[in-house]
């Protein structure tokens, strides 16, 4: 498996694989807005939005995860793993590969969970984050605007990782 940073050409590739994993980590916890805006456009333009700051995980050219960084915040804005690829240590390694490289900007990063999503919740306290509370995160969509989500924060603590 190669970890590195997103390319322009890859776009068509990762936008069905992202979509694909956030409705199964979605579908049924988030809002009907939210649901109906997030069509195929939604994630194509984001995609590309995105582009600079996502790091891909890729095995004999196969696509098997992405993770979007918003390094001004700290956020890990998402993290998507191909169906045929969860399990296999590919969300753990770009989980890692972000914190590495929030490691040295901040003391914390943080991402938001739904609730009802218990499987990404157990990946994420598996990886030591924690969960610091409930939150409304402003979920953007493709024309611009946002759908008020009810989320659990979690942050993991970097100062461990920026002494490496």
């Amino acid at each position: 498996m190669i970890l590195r940073p997103a390319e322009t050409a890859d776009l068509p590739r990762l936008a069905p694989m992202w979509r694909a994993a956030w409705l199964d980590g979605h579908a049924g916890h988030v809002p009907a807005e939210l649901m109906d805006a997030r069509g195929p456009g939604h994630f194509a333009v984001h995609a590309a939005k995105y582009a600079d700051s996502t790091i891909v995980a890729t095995d004999d050219g196969r696509f098997l995860g992405m993770i979007i960084l918003g390094r001004a915040e700290g956020e890990v804005v998402q993290l998507a793993v191909d169906r045929s690829a969860r399990g296999q240590g590919v969300g753990g390694a770009l989980l890692r590969s972000a914190e590495e490289r929030f490691a040295g900007e901040r003391e914390e990063a943080w991402l938001a969970v739904v609730p009802g999503n218990a499987r990404a919740r157990r990946f994420y306290e598996f990886h030591g984050w924690r969960n610091t509370g409930a939150m409304t995160y402003a979920a953007p969509t493709s024309t611009g605007g946002t759908v008020p989500v009810p989320v659990l924060r979690y942050a993991k603590a970097l100062g461990a990782l920026a002494l490496r």
